[in-house]
């Protein structure tokens, strides 16, 4: 499996440079895309501060900020459709601006294969989380999103299942979900974390799961979430001194030195 790295960016040009050094000394071996979704003025100097740490620099068309956070998936298809299909890569890992990696990835995922995806904190919708999460709860203002997403789903490909679902934080693609997505015609409708693993289990990709560590609402710490919740030095410290510690922490905001 030839993989690589697509880092996902549009702030922060400094912290940037910052993760794609710890990226390229944890991972000398693996190509890295950019990805820049941040305001189209902006694009040349990120490309002036960044360009050297990256293979490939591609700016998002996508400008409307709560679009792109909740159609995230569809800028990265972009990216796929318009860049990525013509660069060399069998399997792609997201790593976004914010996140901290300490590790080869190739190790991270050892045994993926190629075809796989991996998406973080997959699991199946149950009640509980139902009820809780802002996507899907009744009183939320996204509940008719969940809704007509899963009718979309009964109706045009016969998938009366309860929905997996991710939270979008650490991904990795193989071509053939990016192929396949490109097909979807309502490619919209819906939020990413579910309509994702949903497709995904539609088009038959198989999963490659593995515990990176995802808060699902617990009350002990995580080292990834995606609640904006910035991850505590002292808990990132004690988690790389340990043998067989967390090696990736979602997010953090500052300089890593």
């Amino acid at each position: 499996m030839e993989l690589a790295i697509l880092f996902w960016f549009y702030k922060e040009p400094e912290i940037c440079k910052n993760r794609l050094e710890l990226l390229k000394k944890h991972n000398p071996d693996l190509k890295i895309f950019g990805l820049f979704g941040g305001l189209q003025e902006e694009a040349e100097e990120y490309q002036r501060t960044l360009g050297s740490f990256l293979d490939d620099f591609y700016v998002s068309p996508f400008e409307d900020p709560n679009y792109k956070w909740i159609h995230g998936d569809l800028g990265i298809l972009d990216w796929y459709d318009k860049r990525g299909r013509d660069l060399s890569w069998d399997s792609i890992v997201v790593i976004q601006w914010d996140m901290l990696v300490f590790d080869s990835l190739k190790k991270q995922f050892a045994g993926m294969k190629k075809g796989e995806i991996f998406l973080s904190g997959l699991k199946r919708m149950d009640k509980e989380t139902e009820n809780k999460w802002s996507w899907t709860k009744l009183d939320s203002q996204h509940r008719a999103d969940y809704e007509g997403f899963m009718e979309y789903v009964r109706v045009n490909y016969s998938y009366e299942k309860p929905l997996p679902i991710c939270l979008f934080i650490l991904e990795i693609f193989p071509r053939l979900f990016f192929d396949k997505y490109l097909t979807v015609k309502k490619k919209e409708l819906g939020m990413l974390e579910y309509k994702v693993p949903t497709y995904a289990e539609i088009f038959k990709i198989p999963f490659f799961e593995k515990d990176v560590g995802i808060w699902w609402f617990q009350d002990v710490p995580k080292p990834l979430n995606a609640r904006g919740q910035e991850i505590s030095i002292t808990y990132i410290n004690s988690e790389i001194r340990k043998k067989g510690g967390w090696r990736i922490f979602h997010p953090y905001f500052k300089t890593w030195r």
